[in-house]
């Protein structure tokens, strides 16, 4: 009998095995890149918000005054939540912004902000 050349069903199987789990591997890579790029977006979006209640916080008022301010926004066609914490600073001519973004379902009171940003507004720009 003259000796065929070929793979067994064995070698077969085995390579179909190891084919299938580096496919999965890649599979489940692509996913964790995915959601890593998801969280991304959403911290830079989250920043922006924050940012943009900063500002807005500082053109609104020449003095911002201390307490605390919640409200919503809408950036990238998303709803954020955001909270607004102005702080007198031992420089009695600074104050200090903290302003925290939340998803919009989210509880300020109760959950972790996605993100929080902070800025100064000096008494310079207050009116005397």
């Amino acid at each position: 009998m003259a000796n065929s050349r070929g793979f067994t069903l064995i070698e077969v199987l085995v390579a179909l095995a190891v084919l299938a789990i580096a496919l999965s591997a890649a599979v489940m890579a692509s996913g964790q890149y995915a959601r890593g790029q998801a969280q991304r977006q959403e911290l830079v979006f989250a920043r922006m918000v924050a940012a943009n209640v900063i500002a807005e916080a500082r053109l609104a008022e020449r003095w911002p005054q201390a307490g605390e301010r919640d409200g919503d926004a809408q950036i990238a066609g998303r709803d954020w939540r955001w909270r607004l914490r102005v702080s007198d600073t031992p420089d009695g001519d600074i104050r200090r912004l903290d302003a925290s973004v939340f998803a919009a379902n989210a509880d300020p009171a109760v959950d972790t902000p996605i993100a929080t940003v902070t800025g100064f507004a000096g008494a310079r720009s207050r009116t005397p």
